[in-house]
């Protein structure tokens, strides 16, 4: 085993202690996010203008994160500002910036972080925490699938069953032993428009990081600092909710969608009553 294989282990198996604690905590609020986005995004997310509209309405808060948390708290290989200004410059076109305004979902989520980074970066660390386990769990899956129904994944004619039933959101048996819940398999390759969800190192080494940042400060608060933690974290699921309302295009995405599939289904029936005949 080389050395960097080993250090790659130890980052990747950290304690789940802390990490249970915190996900019970904000479990409710967490549960009520992804109904909300399996909900919303259940024809939708495979049509490149809700996808590429979902990463503008969050592109801002990466970017604040990443422009006020030191490397300690947030390291240089989670960052994606970058990576999400290249897919809209492939989406949009280079120009895009002239014409980009802020939503006031948006305004109001980083007027918060505002204030949340005048009181303690800790406290803002709890939004990188969630924002970039999320990107490196339901973002990974969505664009896997975006992937495959596009012919892009490598091997997409051979995906199992199992794999294309994935819902967006998955639980393990037991909820509360996190090493057991599912992993997305890595998007591995990174055509043009799909920079976001693309990350060169492995993604149980990067969650490994994130978590060892949570252990290393999460175990030394006093219990004021960690009610004020908990309670910011529980914040994420709620202004993210906000931001989902705003993408654009969810509806019209849906209807087109599920009027394909009530096509089909009608052509299904009569070419059976038709064959009976």
């Amino acid at each position: 085993m080389t050395s960097q294989t080993a250090s790659d282990d130890n980052v990747t198996e950290q304690d789940m202690t802390f990490t249970k604690e915190l996900r019970a905590a904000t479990k409710e609020v967490h549960k009520i996010s992804d109904v909300l986005v399996n909900a919303k995004f259940a024809f939708a997310l495979s049509d490149d203008a809700v996808w590429y509209d979902g990463l503008l309405s969050f592109y801002e808060i990466y970017k604040f994160l990443e422009r006020n948390l030191p490397q300690e708290l947030l390291p240089k290989e989670l960052h994606r500002t970058q990576s999400f200004e290249k897919d809209f410059d492939f989406f949009y076109g280079e120009n895009w910036r002239d014409t980009y305004e802020i939503r006031p979902a948006v305004r109001k989520y980083l007027d918060h972080l505002e204030e949340v980074n005048k009181k303690d970066k800790l406290l803002l660390f709890a939004y990188a925490y969630q924002m970039y386990m999320a990107l490196m769990s339901g973002g990974q899956l969505l664009q896997k699938k975006r992937m495959i129904a596009r012919k892009l994944w490598p091997g997409s004619n051979g995906v199992t069953e199992e794999e294309e039933k994935q819902p967006l959101s998955e639980e393990p048996s037991n909820p509360d032993d996190l090493t057991t819940r599912p992993m997305p398999i890595q998007v591995s390759i990174c055509p043009e428009g799909c920079s976001a969800t693309y990350f060169t190192e492995k993604i149980t080494v990067l969650k490994g990081k994130l978590r060892k940042v949570l252990n290393d400060n999460y175990g030394k608060f006093d219990e004021q600092m960690k009610a004020a933690f908990i309670e910011e974290s529980k914040n994420v699921f709620l202004f993210n909710s906000d931001v989902v309302r705003s993408i654009k295009g969810v509806n019209r995405a849906n209807i087109r969608k599920l009027a394909i599939v009530v096509v089909f289904f009608v052509s299904i029936y009569f070419a059976i009553k038709l064959a009976r005949r």
